[in-house]
């Protein structure tokens, strides 16, 4: 829908005096305790805030439909603020938050056919989404869509899609993952680099060391290692597991996790005699924090034998900046463009046990230091909360929208009244 809503293209608008609407389509997994699902609520929370209208889309069941059941999304993710959330009743009857492998290609195809079905139904200025059925169909239905996208480059999405005037471009996580899109085909314009971010909201209020291991029943003295994120093994565990056997007197906390995964780390830690390393397990959102502030470090030991190791942009990551704790992380690419070594955090090489012992105990033995560059992270953090990621994609967007002279559907009839008015004056 193309009129003269921009008279000057010279001028360019801020998203904010526009009023859109906005239907993100999620990959039908939300609730659950996958971490793209944590990343989509809180991003639609952030773009919910900014936006004339906004509904993020998941799966449902047509039971907790008759029913009227409503989900607490809003514990379950540690959300401050509520947001239209729509369940499509595409399933019979299940349970929340859905379980680890209740996915399946028909099932993720069905959600994505019929979610983009009803965004068209709903005629939104705007798709946002990082499903690609869901991108694909929309854009056949003629809707603008803006795809967030965090894998390498895969058959299917290039080049097609990218051709479409309503394909406004995708939003993802690091630099190299953008120039292998760029290569692939995509016009360096369409393509736009956002790390994952944190709500600063969902750390308040600040608590010391002391009162969040009262509240856990944790010990006062005795040194304490958090790590908080799935127990994969690409995430660094076995890592963990090796430092615990170097640092014996230090006490390591691994707070999430799938079922199945919780009881193979236990089983490892039974095996190796690691009485040192205890496994908290699947915790509600809204406890992460206590555990983190119970830290004397937070460690992200992610390892460099992945495909994604050079752009991964963890969570933790952010939620770690954000509770004046210092951090040890592994010094990977996309991770060092957030942190840098004795600035605000300390980078040991990946997969080195003896590099994560070394840079742990430095910061036992000098507080200070550890006190220094958690100061500078949680300043740094401030760039990175998703309701900045919001604004910037909000702004990208608006920028698409200009160069297309598209006229936002909220704005459409005013345009309309406004042109009659003016022939009829």
């Amino acid at each position: 829908m193309a009129t003269s809503l921009i008279e000057n293209k010279k001028t360019r608008l801020d998203y904010s005096e526009i009023a859109l609407k906005i239907i993100y389509i999620s990959e039908g997994n939300l609730p659950s305790q996958e971490a793209n699902s944590i990343q989509v609520a809180k991003m639609a929370q952030a773009f919910a805030q900014k936006v004339e209208e906004f509904e993020l889309v998941t799966l449902g069941d047509l039971w907790s439909f008759v029913r009227n059941y409503k989900f607490d999304f809003q514990n379950w993710y540690g959300l401050t603020r509520e947001y239209k959330i729509t369940q499509l009743p595409l399933l019979c009857k299940t349970t929340y938050p859905f379980p680890r492998k209740y996915r399946n290609k028909f099932r993720s195809q069905h959600f994505s056919r019929w979610a983009a079905f009803y965004a068209g139904m709903k005629s939104p200025d705007l798709v946002y989404t990082r499903s690609k059925q869901a991108a694909k169909i929309a854009l056949k239905l003629g809707l603008n869509v803006l795809y967030e996208w965090h894998l390498p480059v895969e058959k299917g999405f290039f080049p097609k899609q990218i051709t479409k005037h309503n394909f406004l471009g995708i939003v993802t996580i690091s630099q190299q993952l953008a120039s292998e899109y760029v290569t692939a085909g995509l016009p360096v314009d369409k393509v736009l680099v956002e790390h994952d971010g944190v709500n600063l909201e969902h750390f308040l209020p600040y608590q010391t060391k002391e009162e969040a291991r009262q509240k856990l029943n944790l010990p006062l003295s005795t040194p304490i290692v958090v790590y908080a994120g799935h127990l994969y093994d690409f995430k660094g565990i076995p890592t963990i597991y090796q430092v615990a056997q170097l640092i014996p007197n230090c006490l390591f906390l691994l707070v999430g996790g799938w079922k199945e995964d919780i009881e193979q780390a236990r089983q490892v830690c039974q095996r190796d005699g690691l009485v040192n390393v205890k496994i908290v397990g699947h915790i509600p959102q809204t406890q992460v924090p206590t555990y983190l502030y119970a830290s004397d470090v937070l460690i992200l030991p992610n390892s460099g034998n992945h495909i994604w190791s050079a752009t991964t942009s963890p969570l933790k990551l952010f939620e770690y900046m954000a509770t004046h704790r210092p951090i040890v992380a592994s010094a990977l690419p996309n991770i060092t463009t957030v942190l840098q070594h004795k600035k605000n955090a300390l980078l040991a090489k990946p997969d080195c046990p003896k590099s994560f012992k070394q840079a742990i105990e430095e910061l036992l033995i000098s507080p200070q230091i550890g006190k220094a560059l958690a100061e500078q992270a949680f300043q740094d953090v401030q760039y990175y909360t998703w309701e900045h990621r919001a604004e910037r994609i909000l702004q990208f967007l608006t920028n698409k929208l200009q160069e297309a002279d598209y006229v936002p559907q909220s704005k459409f009839y005013l345009q309309v009244l406004k042109t009659l008015a003016s022939k009829t004056g």
